[in-house]
């Protein structure tokens, strides 16, 4: 065991070397792009055979099906009302389509890398230039595999989030059972699937219902460890375990302070340090997240710091302000705009100030002599910490239509303290089944009608935009086309599309007009973002999507999103070649992305537009 421990220090020692010191942020960029996939793979590959091993004394419970299938038909039915009323499309347009071409060239290519230029040679799509992506790879790998079994569909992240929503209530109720039994369990699946936001994931193809699988994943099996301290199983599922969820969200490496102190609790409660391979290996596994990182260092604009008015840093303790009254906004919604559970947003709170009441009084006997309640306090300690963090996030505002998915680990957070402290609140033994009802009476009169009105994503124009664009790129099939897109350009290289900006055909224009003189491509469609004055109902395009008078356009369809903002889909019908040449020399000369940008109703201009369209309303 000294030997190990001495080896333990040793590859720590070199992780970190490795990690940060060694490699220059372009090798190690590449090293992520090269190695990013076989690193995941191996740890997926050891935690699974880890985990199969821990579970082999558990299959005569599991056949014991009388025993648990009442519960089971909640989880069944949780999930279900998760995919009921949702549409299974892009929510969050950026991260979803990112992770999504991430999956694409590993499945193709076994890379972790993301197409930025593309064209049919030959009938295949051939990548001309991959770049590496700030997002852990994780959730683009699972969804890689699911290409391996099916064959490549952008739908397959659809099927898999389903999957993981199954996987995600399962573990719910098992994490809240350990604590209150199957009455725990089952309030937890309710509560859970009582909350829009939740369903909303769960149709979408990003990679938050992902980290609050794995979230829990971990949870359990840290659990489940403090039964058996000495089974080295159990011990190597829960460290490898970690390892892939440090690999889901860029702050999941703060799960990396319960799981520490979990290991360091149970250590100390049973006098024995015990050191499996997993646990050696696994700072090396872990090499690919400070690679990774490096993405920050070369390419600054990753932290989008200028989405935010007056934000100089990624995190701060000045941001904390404004982001609890965004978080008030979000949780305490009554009217349907947020995808909330103001039943969780109400008790939650409370909830969470009764367990640090419990903890601070009866911690000693915790630790002392409930070893699986210590394990559960330990990670709704990091919960808490992750959630004071992200609300430290200069984008931390849970109201927004982008942002509010951050706050998924904070329900986490809310509703298991209330499960953890519910016993002491209320001594009938009915407790449970009066959590459980008011759950389901709460998910039936509020959550369902919340989620078949919609009124919480009608804001997010660009989701809804791109899936509008989306059905159509999928009706060409095979057809080789070019796109010029200013606003959803990589959604093209999903389905095989060649797409350019009109930036980038300022700067290439001779080589525009050789293939528009060859007929490369069959047609050579143009998106076009329209916003349309409410005073005189004129439309307009913006500086950075006029192509100018060299390329005459016809449009091919249009679909409104607001009264004020439409976007338009044209297909070039001719092109003055001098014209054409003078508009770029003008483009070129006034920069990328510095013209009067359309934004969707969200300044004092296009909101008094709104206005003044709903005032004149017959």
């Amino acid at each position: 065991m000294h030997r190990r421990l001495l080896l333990f220090v040793l590859t720590s020692a070199l992780a970190l070397v490795l990690g940060f010191v060694t490699l220059p942020a372009t090798q190690a960029m590449l090293a992520v792009r090269y190695a990013g996939y076989w690193f995941v793979l191996v740890a997926t590959i050891w935690f699974g055979y880890h985990l199969v091993r821990s579970l082999r004394n558990d299959w005569p419970a599991i056949r014991a099906w009388r025993s648990w299938w009442r519960a089971g038909l909640v989880v069944a039915a949780g999930t279900l009302i998760l995919h009921v009323h949702e549409r299974h499309e892009f929510k969050i347009v950026a991260d979803e389509v990112v992770l999504q071409l991430t999956a694409q060239r590993m499945h193709f290519a076994r890379e972790a890398g993301v197409v930025l230029r593309g064209y049919d040679y030959a009938g295949n799509f051939t990548p001309f230039m991959v770049t590496i992506d700030k997002r852990p790879l994780l959730f683009p790998f699972l969804l890689s595999l699911v290409h391996d079994l099916t064959g490549y569909r952008v739908s397959n992240a659809y099927a898999l989030n389903a999957f993981l929503s199954l996987a995600l209530l399962t573990l719910a109720l098992l994490v809240a059972r350990r604590i209150g039994g199957w009455g725990a369990g089952c309030t937890v699946v309710l509560l859970l699937a009582g909350v829009p936001l939740v369903a909303q994931n769960a149709c979408g193809s990003g990679f938050d219902l992902l980290n609050l699988v794995m979230i829990l994943l971990v949870w359990w099996l840290g659990m489940r460890w403090s039964d058996q301290p000495q089974n080295d199983d159990r011990l190597a599922a829960f460290v490898l375990g970690a390892v892939l969820l440090l690999q889901v969200r860029y702050e999941s490496v703060l799960f990396l302070l319960p799981v520490g102190a979990v290991i360091l609790y149970l250590w100390w409660r049973s006098r024995q340090i015990r050191l499996p391979w997993a646990l050696l290996a696994a700072p090396l596994l872990l090499l690919v997240i400070p690679w990774q990182y490096n993405v920050f260092k070369v390419l600054d604009s990753y932290w989008q710091l200028g989405s935010i008015q007056g934000a100089t840093t990624p995190f701060g303790l000045r941001y904390f302000y404004d982001n609890i009254g965004h978080a008030m906004n979000f949780f305490l919604d009554f009217d349907g705009l947020q995808p909330n559970s103001w039943l969780v947003g109400i008790a939650g709170p409370l909830g969470v100030g009764f367990f640090v009441l419990v903890l601070y009084r009866h911690y000693r006997g915790i630790f002392r002599d409930r070893p699986d309640e210590a394990v559960y306090v330990l990670f709704i300690l990091g919960l808490l910490i992750h959630t004071v963090f992200m609300l430290c996030y200069f984008w931390g505002t849970w109201d927004d239509p982008v942002i509010r998915r951050l706050s998924l680990p904070a329900h986490l957070l809310l509703i298991f303290s209330l499960i953890h402290i519910w016993p002491r609140l209320v001594a009938t033994p009915r407790r449970w089944i009066i959590s459980g009802v008011t759950a389901a009476i709460y998910l039936t009169a509020f959550s369902l009608p919340t989620e078949a009105m919609h009124r919480y994503d009608q804001e997010n124009l660009a989701a809804r935009a791109t899936n509008w664009l989306g059905a159509f790129t999928r009706s060409l099939g095979d057809e080789p086309v070019l796109a010029i897109d200013n606003s959803s350009g990589l959604q093209w290289f999903l389905y095989g599309k060649a797409c350019i900006n009109p930036w980038l055909l300022s700067h290439r224009v001779p080589e525009f007009l050789f293939h528009w003189q060859r007929h490369t491509f069959s047609q050579i469609y143009v998106v076009q973002p329209v916003g349309i004055d409410a005073k005189t109902g004129v439309p307009f395009v913006s500086a950075d999507d006029d192509l100018g008078p060299g390329i005459q356009l016809e449009i091919v369809k249009q679909k409104a999103f607001s009264p004020i903002y439409l976007i338009r889909l044209s297909r070039v019908v001719s092109v003055d070649e001098a014209k054409l040449k003078a508009w770029a020399d003008a483009r070129r000369k006034q920069g990328k992305g510095e013209g009067p940008l359309l934004l969707p109703i969200s300044g004092s201009v296009e909101v008094n537009q709104l206005l003044e369209w709903l005032r004149q309303l017959p």
